[in-house]
C-alpha cells in the first residue's frame, strides 16, 4: 500500500484545536461534522474526520493536510504527529471500524442464539457480513468505503491486534469454522478469508461500475448483496476439489456409472 502522502516541514506537537481553515476543494459540510465532534480529543477527532473523508472521496483524494484541517487543527503537520505517517493513520481508521464491526457481530450472535440459531450455516454468514452491508446501506455518503475496506483490509487487517482477540462464544469466523465440519479447519479459515475478500471487492466493483454509471449487469445494492450471500453460503458448503476441471474419461466414468445405478441407486439431494 502506497497512498499519497504530503511533504511538509519538521513535525512539531500541533497547535490547540482553533477554528477551521478551509483547504482547498473542502465543501461547507465537512466543516459541520467538526462541530459535531468537537468535544473529542485531537487525534480521535482526527480518526473520525479522515475515515468519513476516506468514504466519502476515496482514499487517494484526502490528504494530511485535508484531515488536519477539518479537524480543526491549525498544524498541517498533526495528523504525522499523533500518527507517524498517513498509513499509521489509515491502521487507526481500520482498527476502529473492525473494533465496531465485530461488536456488532456479537450483539448479533446474541440474538441468533436466542433464537437457537448460532448454529446455523446462512444465519452466521449474515452475522460475519452484516455490518459491512449496514454500513454501506446506511450511509450513502460514504459512496468509496466498500473501495477503501478491498484496498486495505486484506493487507493491513491481519496485523491489527484487534483480529486475535476471537474466543469461540463470540467470534463468527470460529463457528463459522465448526460449521464447516466437512472440511479440514485450515481449509475453512482460508474459505472465509477469500469468501471476505470476494465479498469486499464486489462491493468495491459495485461502487466503481455506479459511478461510471454502467448498467450492463445488476446496479441495484440489495440484489447485488443477495447473490453475495447465497454465493458465500455456497462456497461455504463445497467439499474439496470441487472446483477442479473435470476430464472426458470422468465425464464417461460417472454416465456409465449412473446409468448402472439407476433411478434407485440415485443419492437423494441435500437440502
Amino acid at each position: 500500500m502506497q497512498p499519497r502522502s504530503d511533504s511538509g516541514p519538521e513535525v512539531a506537537a500541533p497547535a490547540p484545536t482553533a477554528p477551521v481553515v478551509r483547504a482547498p476543494g473542502l465543501s461547507v459540510s465537512d466543516e459541520s461534522h467538526t462541530d459535531e465532534l468537537a468535544p473529542k480529543g485531537p487525534k480521535e477527532l482526527m480518526i473520525e474526520v479522515a475515515d468519513r473523508l476516506i468514504g466519502e472521496r476515496g482514499l487517494d483524494n484526502v490528504s494530511m493536510r485535508d484531515v488536519a484541517s477539518v479537524a480543526g487543527q491549525r498544524n498541517n503537520s498533526a495528523v504525522q504527529y499523533h500518527f507517524g505517517s498517513r498509513d499509521g493513520l489509515v491502521t487507526q481508521i481500520l482498527r476502529r471500524r473492525i473494533a465496531a464491526m465485530d461488536a456488532e457481530r456479537r450483539r448479533r450472535l446474541t440474538e441468533v442464539d436466542a433464537q437457537g440459531l448460532g448454529t446455523d450455516m446462512n444465519t452466521l454468514v449474515h452475522v460475519l457480513f452484516g455490518p459491512i452491508v449496514d454500513l454501506l446501506r446506511d450511509s450513502p455518503e460514504a459512496t468509496h468505503y466498500a473501495r477503501f475496506l478491498h484496498r486495505i483490509g486484506p493487507v493491513t487487517g491481519p496485523e491489527v491486534p484487534e483480529v486475535h482477540l476471537r474466543t469461540k462464544s463470540d467470534d463468527v469466523v470460529v463457528r463459522l469454522i465448526d460449521a464447516m465440519s466437512h472440511l479440514p479447519r485450515r481449509v475453512a479459515f482460508e474459505r472465509i478469508d477469500l469468501a471476505t475478500q470476494m465479498f469486499t471487492g464486489s462491493l468495491a466493483v459495485y461502487e466503481d461500475r455506479r459511478d461510471a454509471n454502467n448498467k450492463v449487469v445488476n446496479t441495484e445494492f440489495e440484489a447485488v448483496v443477495s447473490h453475495l450471500y447465497d454465493m458465500v453460503a455456497a462456497s461455504f458448503r463445497a467439499g474439496i476439489g470441487t472446483g477442479a476441471p473435470t476430464t472426458e474419461g470422468e465425464v464417461t466414468a460417472e454416465s456409465e456409472g449412473a446409468e448402472a445405478a439407476g433411478p434407485e441407486g440415485a443419492s437423494e439431494p441435500s437440502g
